[in-house]
């Protein structure tokens, strides 16, 4: 199999959270075996802003109180300041245009569905709404204040996809034309029915290759990091190979 992986991520991610307890001087690469505990927890923290998660997320993921919580959202925030311009810019967008940019280089989009009648619903929300919201709506829990928790609720939750999808959905679309890119080679090598597709799982994906063929691991390694580095030109994304006699995860 071969898959994508970001190794010092998590160790980063690790560093710029908790600012009080790895020193300013550990080299990035060290941080796994020197503090794994901060390297594992922070997985909780980092998955959780990067779905646009809140505080409570990680309040709820790490079973710290919300205090602490919210200290550790703000440093991922301060240590990490291009996602949250990214998740601002992201949700405007969605807000504006009603659908998700997934790749602005193959134009790939996903849509709010139910956008139209947001909006309609978001202009009628004026001074005079909120004020009579907040004497009467809000204090009485009526129909008008449910109505008014889901419109918000909604619009919460394209505010997460819009922050999430264009990773993933960029994933997805590299994934997929590398894999075109090998099955090419394969039949243009003549290896037509002896190199089999097995599983695409997530960012990762599965052959069988005859043993004669040792070079085919380094193949797919080669295609998956060429057609990544189209997409993703500044940061590159490195393929990983691992070999067995059954699948490696």
């Amino acid at each position: 199999k071969v898959l994508w992986i970001t190794k010092l991520m998590h160790s980063l991610c690790a560093y710029m959270v908790y600012t009080d307890i790895i020193p300013r001087n550990t080299p990035i690469k060290d941080i796994k075996k020197l503090y794994p505990h901060q390297r594992k927890e922070v997985k909780s923290i980092e998955f959780s802003q990067q779905f646009g998660g809140s505080a409570y997320a990680i309040q709820n993921a790490l079973g710290c109180t919300l205090e602490k919580a919210q200290a550790f959202s703000e440093a991922y925030a301060k240590g990490f300041p291009g996602i949250s311009k990214f998740k601002e810019k992201a949700s405007k967008l969605v807000r504006s245009k009603g659908y998700i940019l997934l790749n602005p280089i193959t134009g790939h989009k996903t849509y709010w569905s139910n956008f139209k009648n947001w909006k309609e619903e978001q202009s009628k929300y004026d001074e005079d709404f909120w004020d009579e919201y907040k004497r009467i709506h809000k204090p009485n829990k009526d129909k008008v204040y449910l109505e008014v928790k889901n419109h918000f609720q909604e619009v919460s939750k394209f505010d997460r996809k819009a922050l999430n999808s264009p990773t993933q959905g960029t994933g997805a679309i590299i994934l997929k034309e590398s894999q075109i890119e090998i099955f090419n080679w394969v039949v243009d090598n003549g290896y037509f029915g002896k190199c089999l597709l097995c599983n695409l799982t997530h960012d990762e994906c599965n052959w069988e290759y005859p043993k004669e063929l040792s070079t085919f691991p380094n193949i797919i390694k080669s295609y998956m990091e060429n057609t990544a580095a189209k997409y993703c030109k500044s940061v590159p994304i490195p393929a990983e190979t691992s070999v067995g006699e059954c699948w490696i995860h």
